[in-house]
């Protein structure tokens, strides 16, 4: 509660007992009207002489005091003194009222039992004719509960902020015109950190025309970082305070806004996408490499095999030891042949979605991430705008495409000053994927074969994994891939595949 102290109303000031209009208003009303209204007034009023001496005081100044009239009567004015009150107030009221002016302020008063009360009071000298102070007439109103109550509003207000302000969401309270009416600590940071902009505003969020998802994530850059929050918003009403409306409904219609910052939930929810699509690509990666060891076993096991049926069908006694030596073998190795086949893992099959080729790298660029920063390697991506979304197997490509750039990253790991670059574009009806490292250039013989490039120790770097895996890839899809020199001085692999088998047209 404000407090006014030592005010002066303007239209107020010291009563004169000759003043003309003051002496004819009172010619026409009887003097036991002022009496009677004094005496009966529900407000404390005492009047005392120059020296603060009470000369009367009405019922309700009795009631306030807890004195009776009696007692009152020729007693100075400071037997309802507190030692509460600072002198510094009294000594304001005292030079406010020699200058023949009113005063009016809070004391703090004792009542005859002892007990304190916080009064207002206004004090006005009386003049006579000669501008001489003549008496001081005091009006005084018990404001204690008036105190009490607003103090615990202040109170509850200051808890009620302390809690806002230690809350980690934004919250701030919107009127019908969308403008903040209250907020608490962490929105006033974040519109400092958006340099004054409405952070509802800065999201491109508008109250009464969004109505915020459950689980919906907006984006925000703060000082050059991606930021993500939640939004929430609730409605309420507030009291109109226009006296013109005490009687009226007087709601204005309110909202409670609500913006949690989300990032690091993003961020683990984004972390454990990627740990869970990486252990899919390291799933597909392990199950290619047994079919295509099986396959090679099963293909390496056949050549012995047709030796044997050879040599069975060279021999003339069926019945000889020697037949019967090359049957058993035979059926053994026919046995191992099933066994082999039974035992390798069946492709498991994925739905196609819908994807842009942008993700697909960014999901391909954060799995490899520390491995770039141990290989010290810069990479480059280089998207062509106005790429149409594809429908395909998503995490098959990526486990394909992972392949062709663990490859690349093999082949520059022991280069310095290492690049690696991934493209995509559009070229007639066709999508162009391509991966090129600064390693050593591929070698390709006259038959188009692609030759192993060997390691530092002499030994053949076996590719032929990540080639068999992408070369499926463009088989499904009618595609071709390529292998060829890159302009960064090492190999480009690239995938061709027709669009016609990779995007969905709208259905119209």
């Amino acid at each position: 509660m404000t407090i006014l102290q030592n005010y002066t109303p303007e239209t107020t000031g010291a009563v004169c007992i000759n003043s003309a209009s003051l002496q004819q208003m009172v010619s026409l009303l009887p003097m036991e009207l002022f009496y009677g209204v004094v005496e009966q007034s529900s407000v404390g009023i005492s009047i005392t002489d120059p020296k603060a001496n009470i000369l009367y005081c009405n019922t309700a100044f009795c009631r306030l005091t807890g004195y009776k009239r009696g007692e009152l009567q020729y007693r100075n004015h400071n037997i309802l003194a507190s030692q509460q009150t600072p002198k510094s107030r009294y000594q304001a009221m005292w030079h406010q009222l020699t200058q023949h002016q009113p005063w009016t302020g809070c004391l703090i008063n004792k009542r005859k039992d002892g007990s304190l009360y916080l009064a207002e009071v206004t004090v006005t000298p009386v003049l006579n004719g000669d501008s001489k102070i003549t008496h001081f007439l005091g009006m005084h109103r018990d404001i204690s509960d008036q105190f009490a109550l607003e103090q615990r509003v202040h109170n509850q207000k200051a808890m009620i902020e302390a809690v806002l302000d230690a809350a980690p969401t934004a919250i701030a309270v919107l009127n019908e015109h969308h403008q903040v009416v209250l907020d608490n600590l962490t929105y006033k940071t974040l519109r400092t950190d958006l340099r004054g902009m409405e952070p509802f505003t800065a999201l491109g969020f508008i109250p009464g025309q969004h109505r915020p998802e459950r689980d919906h994530l907006w984006p925000l850059t703060i000082r050059g970082r991606q930021r993500w929050f939640s939004i929430n918003i609730q409605p309420l009403s507030e009291l109109n305070e226009e006296a013109g409306l005490y009687f009226g409904d007087g709601k204005h219609p309110c909202s409670l806004l609500m913006i949690t910052d989300q990032t690091e939930r993003r961020q683990q929810m984004e972390q454990s996408r990627l740990e869970q699509l990486r252990m899919q690509v390291e799933e597909q990666t392990l199950f290619s490499a047994i079919r295509e060891t099986l396959d090679v076993a099963m293909i390496q096991s056949q050549a012995p095999l047709n030796m044997l049926q050879a040599a069975l069908r060279l021999e003339s006694d069926t019945d000889s030891r020697a037949a019967i030596a090359i049957n058993t073998a035979l059926q053994a190795g026919r046995e191992a042949l099933k066994r082999l086949e039974l035992y390798r893992p069946a492709t498991k099959t994925e739905e196609s979605s819908g994807f842009d080729l942008t993700s697909l790298f960014a999901d391909l660029h954060d799995m490899q991430v520390l491995r770039l920063e141990h290989l010290d390697v810069l990479m480059q991506i280089d998207i062509a705008p106005d790429l149409p979304k594809l429908f395909m197997q998503r995490t098959r490509l990526l486990t394909g495409l992972c392949l062709l750039f663990d490859r690349a990253c093999q082949s520059v790991a022991e280069q310095s000053a290492a690049q690696l670059k991934l493209c995509a574009y559009q070229k007639e009806q066709e999508l162009y994927l391509e991966v090129h490292d600064s390693g050593d250039a591929p070698l390709i013989t006259a038959t188009h074969r692609l030759l192993q490039p060997q390691t530092d120790s002499g030994d053949k770097r076996n590719d032929m994994m990540e080639l068999g895996f992408a070369q499926n890839i463009v088989n499904d899809h009618r595609g071709v891939i390529e292998v060829e020199t890159s302009d960064l001085g090492g190999s480009c692999i690239r995938l061709r595949l027709p669009l016609c088998g990779i995007i969905r047209e709208d259905k119209k």
